[in-house]
């Protein structure tokens, strides 16, 4: 599959995953939670290629596993979330190099 072009993985970013995130922002959150999700808010807006947001992805993947606190409502925002970032990052292209 070829690459897919950094300003199209942006447009996809800006309509499906930045309002994803204003919405859990919007609800009743905790301190910690806020400050996670306004740092990945702010990752997004500033990556510039597809290894910047497979590592974005993954991070906010993390947070499942994290200590902090999520209501069920909340919950079913952030599985939205993930399953948004795993669609758009099964268009990256595949790294093919080999190392020895």
């Amino acid at each position: 599959m070829p690459q897919q072009n950094i300003k199209d993985l942006k447009d996809t970013i800006n309509e499906d995953i930045l309002p994803s995130l204003d919405n859990l922002l919007q609800g009743s959150l905790g301190a910690r939670e806020v400050q996670f999700f306004k740092k990945i808010q702010s990752d997004l807006i500033y990556a510039q290629s597809e290894q910047n947001l497979l590592e974005i992805f993954l991070e906010l993947s993390t947070l499942m596993f994290s200590e902090f606190f999520f209501t069920d409502e909340q919950l079913e925002k952030i599985d939205a979330l993930l399953e948004n970032c795993e669609q758009i990052a099964s268009t990256f292209s595949a790294n093919t190099s080999v190392s020895n």
